[in-house]
């Protein structure tokens, strides 16, 4: 590992080159996977994970960065997308080039929004500050089922409930309600997906927290809301 001196005194992009990206990728990936082996991990091409737990069947495409997160069984996020400070539930779908948790800056009563000014952030070659001042980052919550569309950006902070479906190319900086469907710059609430006693029907039942056998066992109920209240 390359020091924070070295990191901040030289420039170690002279050093980065097809090679080391891949053997960077290789070593990230034998060790997450060899980590959790038997829970069937896949990491796709120069994807990086730092600090990451996983659940049973979990994917991430190529050319990802995910750090600091959890992902419960089943879920997956697509290749190009940034998942930081993220808690994510089960069997949620996260689609490509998507941006959660993003970081924030300061808006209001600082001076500078400038990340030197008020943080000791080891990107920078130089910083103002010895002690950090803001908290540039605040977790995101993604409940279980949740469907983010491509190029979404999930704001610090946020808090994601079941079944909600973020459109693509949204925005979304404040929290979004259970089986909610909603989309925009910002996004906005558009719709609920199913009926209010359905919604209280399936985060009673709980369906994602079923064992594998059940699932393949009543499959078929997943495919109309109608016959899935009648389990």
């Amino acid at each position: 590992m390359i020091n924070l001196y070295m990191r901040t005194f030289i420039d170690t992009s002279f050093f980065t080159n097809p090679v080391s990206e891949y053997l960077q990728w290789l070593k990230c990936k034998s060790l997450f996977q060899f980590h959790n082996w038997g829970k069937h991990l896949r990491i796709g091409y120069l994807s990086h994970v730092v600090d990451c737990d996983f659940g049973n069947y979990n994917i991430i495409g190529s050319h990802c960065l995910v750090t600091n997160s959890k992902l419960g069984c089943f879920s997956y996020i697509n290749s190009y997308s940034y998942v930081l400070w993220a808690n994510v539930g089960k069997y949620c779908s996260i689609g490509p080039n998507v941006k959660i948790a993003p970081g924030k800056h300061p808006s209001s009563v600082f001076v500078s929004t400038h990340p030197v000014t008020y943080n000791t952030q080891g990107n920078f070659i130089k910083n103002f500050t010895k002690e950090a001042q803001f908290k540039s980052y605040n977790p995101v919550t993604l409940g279980n089922d949740v469907w983010v569309g491509a190029n979404a950006v999930i704001a610090d902070g946020v808090t994601i409930g079941n079944g909600a479906i973020i459109a693509a190319n949204s925005v979304v900086i404040k929290d979004v309600g259970d089986y909610e469907i909603v989309g925009g710059n910002p996004a906005k609430f558009i719709k609920k997906r199913f009926r209010d006693d359905q919604i209280e029907y399936l985060n009673n039942f709980q369906w994602w927290n079923k064992d594998e056998q059940w699932l393949e066992a009543n499959i078929s109920k997943f495919w109309n809301i109608e016959e899935f209240t009648d389990l």
